[in-house]
């Protein structure tokens, strides 16, 4: 195989694994950071900022095609959703000052730990849960709801399904 350094194969090769890693992520819900970083890292040899900032910017991207399927599919409670981007956003900022300061060696043991934890999460059988009655705040506010499971059609009898069918509908 030719050097990694020769652009006639660098450039095809970043965008077949960018690719893949776009697929996995939107299957997922990781993130195609998960597959990316280490790539650009272990692979192509690239500093670990440099490969997080490019996997952050790419990352964008997939997130905003995959949200909008699952939005049109009603998979997604918007206001929860908006919840998450806030704090998620007040972190990445913290996070990328955090970045500048600390050394690399340290961010990628990070990274490490937390892909290892995500994997192993991930293997674990996970029970269903009974239904829980919505909290008074969270229904005030908007963010109760059902959702499909594979034990039964609604995971919250509390929640009207017609009530789901005719929001979906509308959008």
């Amino acid at each position: 195989m030719p050097a990694l350094t020769d652009i006639r194969w660098l450039v095809p090769l970043l965008m077949l694994t960018s690719a893949g890693a776009g697929i996995l992520g939107a299957l997922t819900g990781l993130g195609g950071g998960v597959i990316i970083v280490p790539l650009l890292t272990l692979v192509f040899r690239i500093d670990v900022r440099y490969a997080i900032g490019a996997s952050l910017i790419s990352v964008i991207a997939t997130s905003s095609g995959a949200a909008a399927a699952y939005v049109r599919e009603g998979y997604t409670n918007i206001r929860i959703a908006m919840l998450l981007e806030v704090a998620t956003t007040a972190g990445a900022l913290l996070g990328a000052r955090l970045a500048s300061a600390v050394n690399t060696s340290a961010i990628a043991v990070t990274f490490g730990v937390v892909l290892a934890s995500s994997g192993l999460t991930s293997l674990k059988r996970h029970e269903e849960r009974p239904p829980v009655r919505p909290d008074q705040l969270a229904t005030r506010l908007g963010l109760d709801g059902s959702f499909p499971s594979r034990c039964s059609r609604w995971t919250s009898p509390w929640a009207s399904p017609s009530k789901w069918r005719r929001r979906r509908a509308t959008s």
